[in-house]
């Protein structure tokens, strides 16, 4: 190598300057003693400061493109030197500068081009090469200072971004009557009364050459000319106008949201249209979630509002409430029936659709009609009353729409008030439970029971469990219901192991929504953990229904209960018709037979032959068998005979509270066996 300055003596010596010398591709020919230990100190890689290393590379790495191309410009000879100030991240965090220069190397004619880099370690507020055309350059806004006459005479780098042009290009005169009065009037304007005024502008404007908005400030100098900065905000309009869709539409399925349908629905009040409200729940909402989570929810919207959109013409305005809901406002057509209108609704919903796991979903839908000016006057009434009728729909088996009547709104206000109280304490307001044997029939024990919720409402009176479940579960307060009435029965078993020795197994319903919400199962676990509870006491109780097999996540929860110790039974076992899913797919430990065969034996032969299969086929798998709803001893001697000997039912008890239960079956015997004087005119061997 025989690069003359190089060989200078002392040249690479200094102690106080950082020297490195780079060829014209960016490598690293030489570096200086002073260089290497400050490297060393800061730990940076090899490559970054010995020689062979590419300096380019390095600055790439960093982000530091402007100083690459101050580098080239000095390599390439387009300038003599170049003033660099060069942030430098310290290994303690802390940002050192670096001011220095970079300038030709002088070499030996037949050798490439290289460059000479000295660095000295300065303070910002030290540094002397701190310059006007620094500052600029470096800002992150863009710059453009324009003579009296409105041309430019000086942009900076950032700005030849913004504008997409170099300003070699634009000083040359090209693009200089962007900022005319009639390529752009409104920045005109502004420039033109920040000069008068001696005023500095602010504003946002559309530049059109660009397809680009820019927030633009516009400061008068005392020469006349004018500092203008400016930065590009398209994004942030973007997103304005985002927003101003979002206050009327939907962002999911891009109907009119509910702003604009009541927008809509005031209009024709203020017209005296008539018209109708179709106000649309898609049911069992919350399982959605248990096939493939949010996305899913979203994309069954999507599928739905696009089949909607069929409806919707100069006279049927159809949109999304919130959540599951939809809503169409439909003027009459002549001899057109809202029946047939609902009906068709009800087709689109009806068709099964495919999901992203492969499996199909059916969802089935509740519609409440009211109509203009016949049942309401004021639009907030109308639609009101058009959600009662749909909340009443869903409470009325067999129905999937309901016209609104005005006994409905007693109906409403009920169902408002279970929801407010679910809220509330649930204990002071008579929410508890009661416990229903079940007796083993060889032998006459109690081999376990089952809870049941139940609720006296101090204003209402006695609640089905079937009315404020459902409501729970439509309100969100299921898990809250559902956690307070587990720790009642934790307290509970806690004090009959302490003073009965309570061993036998007590069962909870779970509903579909709990099984596939692992929080609320960390809730669970966590609870028994507290209150030390033995999950082999416990069983989960879930109901035979086909969303329940679709759901991983309710498979996981159940495979995580059975490896804890608790037990897992199917009630209302054969009446849906997933029951062989369930035995293939799921960890069940107990199938309950559903009381609607039990209570046809000796009058339904069809049925007895099913029972006889549903016993076999659990026995066959080795699922333990329990009989529910039994009322008759004739009941009983069948299911014996047939292999299932446990039984739960008014028979041997109704279902009572747990002072009750203790005093009948525990505080005689604390080996949990039924009264035998009760029980002699059963059938026991």
């Amino acid at each position: 190598m025989n690069y003359k300055e190089l060989d200078h003596p002392g040249l690479m010596d200094s102690r106080d300057e950082f020297l490195i010398a780079i060829d014209s591709n960016g490598v690293m020919l030489h570096v200086n003693e002073a260089w290497i230990n400050f490297c060393m100190t800061q730990n940076e890689k090899h490559l970054s400061w010995l020689p062979g290393g590419n300096l380019f590379d390095h600055l790439n790495k960093r982000g530091k493109d402007d100083e690459i191309e101050l580098l080239q410009q000095v390599l390439n000879n387009q300038v003599k030197e170049q003033k660099i100030m060069y942030p430098f991240k310290m290994k303690d965090g802390k940002i050192q500068w670096l001011q220095g220069k970079v300038r030709k190397l002088l070499t030996s004619s037949n050798l490439p081009n290289s460059a000479l880099l000295s660095f000295k370690l300065v303070s910002l507020e030290s540094s002397q090469l701190i310059t006007a055309e620094l500052v600029l350059e470096s800002m992150t806004e863009g710059f453009i200072l324009l003579d009296s006459n409105m041309q430019i005479v000086y942009l900076n780098k950032i700005a030849e971004k913004y504008l997409r042009n170099s300003r070699e290009n634009v000083m040359l005169g090209k693009q200089k009557n962007w900022f005319s009065d009639t390529a752009n009037a409104s920045f005109y304007s502004n420039c033109k009364k920040a000069s008068t005024n001696q005023m500095v502008q602010e504003f946002i404007d559309y530049f059109e050459p660009l397809d680009t908005w820019f927030q633009i400030k516009v400061c008068p100098l005392t020469n006349g000319s004018l500092s203008v900065y400016f930065h590009d905000v398209s994004d942030q309009k973007i997103k304005e106008v985002q927003i101003a869709e979002s206050t009327y539409y939907d962002y999911v399925t891009g109907l009119p949201n509910r702003r604009s349908l009541m927008l809509t629905a005031g209009s024709l009040i203020s017209r005296k249209k008539k018209f109708s409200v179709f106000h649309i729940s898609i049911d069992k909402s919350n399982y959605i979630h248990a096939f493939d989570h949010y996305n899913t929810s979203e994309a069954l919207m999507k599928i739905y509002a696009d089949k909607l959109k069929g409806f919707s013409s100069e006279t049927c305005h159809v949109g999304r409430m919130e959540g599951n809901e939809f809503i169409v406002l439909r003027e009459p057509v002549q001899k057109e029936s809202l029946t047939d209108v609902a009906k068709q609704m009800d087709e689109v919903f009806c068709q099964p659709i495919s999901l992203t796991s492969s499996q199909k979903m059916n969802v089935s839908i509740s519609i409440g009609i009211t109509c203009f000016p016949y049942d309401a006057s004021t639009m907030n009434d109308l639609f009101s009353c058009a959600e009662i009728a749909m909340h009443e729909t869903k409470i009325s088996p067999g129905s999937f729409y309901s016209f609104y009547r005005p006994w409905m709104k007693v109906s409403y206000n009920r169902k408002l008030i279970i929801e407010r109280d679910l809220s509330r304490n649930f204990k002071e307001l008579g929410y508890y439970y009661t416990l229903q044997p079940q007796i083993d029939g060889s032998s006459g024990q109690v081999v376990g029971a089952e809870v049941l919720s139940r609720w006296l409402h101090p204003e209402i009176g006695e609640i089905s469990p079937v009315e404020f479940i459902q409501i729970a579960e439509a309100s969100g307060q299921i898990n809250a219901l559902t956690l307070h009435l587990l720790d009642e029965v934790f307290i509970q078993i806690k004090d009959w192991q302490k003073k009965f020795d309570w061993k036998q197994r007590i069962a909870i319903n779970m509903t579909s929504s709990l099984l596939s919400d692992p929080v609320f199962f960390d809730n669970f676990f966590e609870l028994m953990e507290r209150r030390k509870i033995n999950p082999n006491l416990l069983e989960i109780e879930i109901t035979e229904q086909v969303e329940l097999i679709y759901s991983p996540q309710t498979l996981e929860t159940l495979l995580l209960c059975k490896s804890k110790g608790i037990s897992i039974s199917v009630d209302d076992f054969g009446t849906g018709f997933s029951m062989i899913s369930y035995l293939t797919n799921f960890p069940i430990n107990k199938i309950k037979i559903d009381r609607s065969f039990v209570k046809k034996i000796g009058q339904d032969r069809k049925s007895e032959a099913v029972l006889k299969s549903l016993i076999y086929l659990a026995k066959s798998i080795e699922c333990d068998l329990i009989a529910e709803g039994v009322e008759r001893i004739e009941e009983v001697e069948f299911l014996r005979e047939n292999g299932c000997d446990v039984f739960q039912g008014y028979l041997y008890d109704k279902p009572m509270k747990p002072t009750d239960f203790e005093s009948k079956y525990l505080q005689f015997d604390s080996k949990n066996s039924v009264n035998t004087k009760r029980l002699k005119s059963l059938p026991y061997s």
